[in-house]
């Protein structure tokens, strides 16, 4: 019998960009560019099967290593302010088996011609503490990722 269990943690991570806040926010708002800087490493695979970046809007995805999408990730978008702030729910599942749900903040401050960018997980994970440190690692090595991806976007987005 597995025993159930679940476990509260909030995560914060913090970056620094050399590009302005709207370019940040333009590498979350274009389902394209998530695939590309969303994945953690170039093993895992990101597929999304519907993106809709809009206030009540819905992204459903799955991923998991190349080949195997075996967790779905469910985001309902609840407030969004375009250059600013993104706030979105989460949820995590490997078949019928909810993993964690998530209240997930973005917030972008202009830093001279850069961007501070803090992302807090708030994260339950339901079924053990793993859910969140692979949440802190996913999330951190994307937002490494991220830096590629702005050099990507055009200079005026």
């Amino acid at each position: 019998m597995t025993e159930s269990s679940v476990t509260h943690a909030t995560v914060v991570l913090e970056r620094s960009y050399a590009a302005a806040p709207a370019r940040v926010f333009q590498a979350f708002a274009d389902v394209e560019a998530r695939k590309r800087w969303g994945r953690p490493s170039p093993s895992v695979e990101l597929v999304y099967d519907k993106a809709d970046f809009r206030v009540g809007g819905v992204d459903v995805s799955r991923c998991g290593p190349r080949g195997k999408l075996i967790y779905r990730v469910e985001t309902r978008y609840l407030d969004i302010e375009p250059g600013h702030r993104i706030i979105s729910a989460e949820v995590v599942s490997e078949g019928w088996n909810k993993l964690s749900i998530s209240l997930i903040t973005v917030e972008l401050q202009a830093i001279g011609t850069s961007t501070r960018l803090v992302l807090t997980d708030q994260i339950t994970a339901l079924g053990g503490k793993d859910m969140i440190a692979g949440s802190r690692e996913g999330l951190g090595a994307s937002l490494d990722n991220l830096v590629a991806e702005l050099s990507r976007l055009p200079v005026e987005a």
